[in-house]
């Protein structure tokens, strides 16, 4: 990975939060429910008795384990006058047990600072079949905030962080998050710098931001996909909308090829101390097969909240600022075919056999490189042996003498052995192979 630079705060970045489908993607961790009760371990006393029983033969079955009850939230009343009639709360949406939502947001300041979060985009997922679903959320849509009155839903972060947001989703469109991420302009352009930059299709030229793009096929830095997921042009926050997703997409199918998700830790590293989230490394980095299943576009679906679930309203005290009031039935139905789609199995495509191997192969290459990268110092290790040889001397006959009988004198055979020799040779320093 290259070097990462600092960028420079570009137009209100309100699709920050793309850097987070990274993180999403994929990913994605089946964590106790924060209202859990401790479980206490019970001590039972056993009289032992005089008589021994057999076991029977159908034994019965251990008890099924209770499940956690899933505690919906009570919700606070307003605490000052609303504009516009605050709602009923919506009927609470079932979701299975395997699906999980992830909540992806993005702000326009930089951390430690909280702004409006006008990106908002719900990941669900399921694990266990491989698909997913995500749904882009307007940040103009005038809702009810649990204990503060009607609002836009993207003051819901800075009034009271993700659990306003939590709430505000529960009462209003009876579904809520698991986990959630807020990235700010920082780590979006980071991410984007990361990836190379994007390949971006522009189907209606923008004029009169970002330095004025036509229409047809661009490279996009880290800078200019900043500016293009965060402008707004005539108050169509519809069409913001839509580019964010655009780009969310193109992160995440890039993210996923040519074995990029070996960088995961390495990206986490470098974005773990900007980000506000729950998720840990851990999280994500299991669900790296999930990640390049998702690589899959046929298991993976995109839902816009557009013009067709909301309706413009003008506030009453000031005729020139317009908010989108959602139409929660029409949302609902569509959240619910989000749901659906999660949960019908598909075969896995041959494109998720090719992910995995380059995944293989990325990881493979970064481990060779490592173990056979020169180490800083190498000690020279110095083996002392020591030989040791025995002379065996040849026959001696006397020559002199009445009766000898000369014998042939015999070349001297020299035996190695491990016991000290007579005549010792001197210590060899053997250096370490």
């Amino acid at each position: 990975m290259g070097d990462l630079s600092t960028l420079t705060k570009a137009i209100k970045p309100f699709g920050a939060c793309l850097s987070l489908l990274l993180i999403a993607c994929v990913l994605l961790s089946a964590c106790e429910p924060a209202g859990r009760p401790p479980q206490v371990a019970t001590v039972e006393t056993v009289t032992p008795s005089a008589t021994w029983a057999l076991p029977s033969a159908t034994p019965e079955p251990p008890p099924s384990p209770t499940a956690t009850p899933d505690f919906w939230p009570s919700f606070a009343p307003s605490r000052q006058a609303a504009p516009t009639e605050v709602p009923e709360p919506a009927p609470r949406l079932q979701v299975p047990d395997e699906v999980e939502l992830w909540l992806l947001m993005g702000t326009s300041l930089e951390t430690p600072f909280r702004g409006r979060t006008d990106a908002f985009h719900l990941l669900i997922f399921n694990e266990r079949l491989a698909r997913a679903a995500v749904v882009s959320i307007p940040g103009s849509l005038y809702v009810y905030l649990p204990g503060e009155t009607m609002q836009r839903l993207s003051t819901a972060y800075a009034l009271g962080g993700v659990e306003l947001v939590n709430a505000a989703l529960a009462y209003n469109f009876g579904i809520r998050a698991n986990r959630y991420v807020l990235a700010h302009p920082q780590e979006f352009g980071w991410l984007v710098e990361d990836l190379g930059g994007l390949e971006l299709s522009v189907l209606y030229p923008i004029r009169d931001a970002c330095g004025g793009v036509p229409a047809g096929v661009h490279s996009f830095d880290a800078q200019k996909t900043l500016c293009y997921v965060s402008f707004i042009s005539n108050d169509d926050e519809i069409d913001r909308v839509r580019r964010q997703q655009q780009v969310l997409q193109l992160l995440f199918n890039k993210l996923v090829h040519n074995g990029r998700l070996s960088m995961l830790p390495v990206l986490y590293a470098s974005y773990k101390d900007s980000l506000e989230t729950d998720l840990a490394l851990p999280d994500l980095v299991r669900r790296i097969p999930l990640a390049l299943k998702l690589g899959d576009p046929q298991r993976v679906a995109y839902y816009v909240l557009g013009w067709e679930f909301v309706s413009q309203w003008e506030l009453p005290d000031d005729s020139q600022t317009k908010v989108l009031l959602p139409k929660r039935e029409t949302i609902q139905a569509e959240l619910r075919d989000a749901l659906d789609y999660v949960m019908q199995p598909l075969p896995l495509a041959e494109q998720v056999l090719t992910l995995e191997a380059q995944a293989t192969q990325a990881v493979f290459a970064t481990q060779t490189a490592i173990a056979l990268a020169p180490p800083t110092s190498t000690p020279t290790v110095m083996i002392t042996a020591t030989a040791w040889a025995s002379v065996t001397p040849p026959w001696h006959t006397p020559t002199s003498g009445p009766g000898a009988t000369p014998l042939p004198s015999q070349t001297p055979t020299v035996t190695s052995g491990p016991y000290p020799a007579a005549t010792p040779i001197p210590t060899a320093i053997l250096p370490y192979p």
